[in-house]
């Protein structure tokens, strides 16, 4: 029997259902339901009391426990540095740090209207230099100068001269700048006895033709070979000083090509000063080594 399709036992579901559902209503009316709505706002939690701490000072420096740990070092006692103690550089490398600051901090109080960084090293540097190389010029005064010389005493300058150079010179040495190139590449190793001993080289150059009496004729290229003798020993003792004050060593290296320049230029001098008066000289004369500077040698 097809049930699903009487209508009788379709009805009876229906009303059983009804029934049912009635009775649940019924039996859950007026009471409170379990459902809690969320809410959509924050609530602020109340602010917890203030806590007083007390203000202690333990010690009873003047200042609070808690400021003490942020005070760490010694005061600084300004009676006991001894001013006596300071010792000014006396290397140009120093003068040039000390002096560079000064401008630096000069410069920097000055705001906007102070000189660029790059001006104030580069006058630095210069003026330094300047004073480096402002080495002492040997004028008439430190010489012996014969007036009216005749061929005997222009004869023997001549000769003096030139075995200056021959009786002072150490052929053992070898240039300058290979010196300082060995040194430069060993510093640690290295010994500047070569360089210092060149130095002295030109050293009794200078001082033995500044000893030897000068036909008043000559007395300018005298002169002028005795301060570029001067000058060489200076700048190569300043290049021995490469280690320990390379500034000095630079500053000299700086000036030495001139002054190399200005030996070669002061032999030509003597020469053609020379030459006037060859007939005074003999070919064996220790003076013909200055032929050699002859502007048309070959």
């Amino acid at each position: 029997m097809d049930y699903s399709r009487n209508p009788k036992v379709v009805g009876a579901f229906l009303i059983g259902m009804a029934l049912v559902f009635g009775a649940y209503v019924v039996s859950n009316f007026g009471q409170p339901s379990s459902f809690t709505p969320t809410a959509l706002y924050a609530v602020a939690e109340e602010a917890p009391a203030r806590v007083f701490i007390p203000v202690v000072d333990a010690n009873t420096d003047g200042l609070e426990d808690w400021r003490d740990q942020f005070v760490t070092a010694p005061a600084i006692s300004l009676a006991e540095i001894d001013e006596s103690d300071y010792e000014a550089p006396t290397t140009l490398t120093g003068q040039l740090g000390v002096n560079l600051m000064e401008e630096l901090i000069a410069t920097m109080t000055l705001g906007p209207l102070g000189q660029p960084k790059e001006n104030i090293v580069g006058n630095t540097v210069e003026r330094l230099a300047e004073i480096a190389t402002a080495d002492r010029i040997y004028d008439m005064k430190d010489s012996r100068v014969i007036k009216n010389a005749g061929d005997a005493d222009i004869r023997a300058y001549g000769n003096a001269l030139a075995s200056i150079l021959i009786t002072e010179s150490n052929p053992d040495l070898d240039n300058e700048l290979n010196l300082l190139k060995t040194f430069l590449e060993n510093p640690e190793t290295a010994d500047t006895a070569d360089l210092l001993a060149l130095a002295l080289v030109y050293k009794n150059y200078r001082d033995k033709t500044i000893q030897t009496a000068v036909p008043e004729q000559f007395l300018k290229q005298h002169l002028d070979l005795v301060n570029v003798y001067h000058a060489l020993h200076l700048n190569i003792t300043g290049m021995a000083e490469a280690a320990r004050d390379p500034m000095l060593s630079y500053v000299r290296i700086q000036r030495y090509e001139d002054d190399v320049e200005g030996l070669a230029l002061a032999f030509t001098n003597i020469y053609e000063a020379l030459v006037p008066f060859a007939r005074v000289f003999q070919a064996e004369d220790p003076v013909m080594i200055f032929v050699n500077f002859s502007p048309t040698y070959q």
